[in-house]
């Protein structure tokens, strides 16, 4: 026994007389001392719905915040693909995970539930649009504690989706934010008309890239500029950008301090 002691402190007076000698230490990784302060964010994939109005089966992600507390009341932010992806479009492609866990953990936003469901290629309308409000909210809201506060977001069709929504269904939502939105000025003008009380809508973004050829820019600014006419608070951004990802994770930020501010 004593000669195995011997040995180990030989062992240990040799490894630190190398160190001092010089010898390179093993790397580690610094320590964000955010990641002590913060669990980290949790991403639920492909929960699903088996829908009566869609008469199938449903998909959508979850994105819990960082610190998620299951006996914590959140707001619920609802994000939207585009036309051609799913579910996975905002995690996969948009980068939606670190971008919000960026807003939350260094920026000390408002820690929120994000909803990313598929929608296939419907435009958010039809049976959806049942399925979305009938099916889908509900399903969500009672899985999860839920602060009774919700916002929607989305690009391209899922532009689309937020702001025939949110317009046709104010006051479910505290703010909307489009980002390169496929637009309908007559049925979006129609829905705004619709509400004689203009203060019931929230507050809305439309967000859209000066070189997009894809969508109609000038329709968004007509329906933009009708919000405004009509007394309604929209905010309308058009910036050097294509109908792209690069383009729409520059926006998702600001998405996401605009909802997190009206959930406050």
């Amino acid at each position: 026994m004593k000669r195995i002691l011997t040995i180990l402190a030989a062992v240990a007076l040799g490894a630190f007389a190398l160190s001092a000698c010089g010898e390179p230490e093993p790397e580690t990784t610094p320590i964000d001392i955010k990641d002590l302060l913060f669990s980290n964010s949790e991403i639920k994939r492909n929960q699903v719905i088996q829908s009566s109005a869609m008469k199938q089966e449903m998909k959508y992600n979850v994105y819990l915040p960082p610190k998620f507390d299951e006996n914590t009341a959140y707001p619920i932010l609802y994000l939207l693909h585009g036309a051609g992806d799913d579910q996975n479009a905002w995690l996969d492609k948009g980068n939606a995970q670190k971008i919000a866990d960026n807003y939350i953990k260094n920026q000390g936003g408002t820690p929120m539930i994000i909803v990313m469901p598929d929608a296939q290629m419907t435009f958010y309308v039809g049976s959806y649009e049942k399925y979305f409000h009938e099916e889908l909210m509900p399903a969500v809201e009672t899985k999860y504690k839920f602060s009774g506060k919700r916002a929607v977001a989305g690009l391209s069709m899922g532009g689309y989706g937020t702001l025939y929504h949110a317009l046709k269904y104010p006051a479910k939502f505290k703010y909307a934010y489009a980002m390169s939105p496929a637009s309908d000025v007559n049925s979006f003008k129609a829905l705004i008309d619709a509400q004689p009380d203009k203060k019931v809508f929230p507050g809305f973004t439309i967000e859209v890239g000066t070189e997009d050829t894809t969508v109609n820019n000038a329709d968004s600014e007509t329906v933009a500029n009708y919000m405004k006419e009509q007394g309604m608070t929209c905010e309308w951004i058009a910036r050097s950008g294509i109908h792209y990802w690069n383009f729409w994770q520059e926006c998702l930020p600001k998405a996401l301090k605009k909802a997190g501010e009206s959930f406050k």
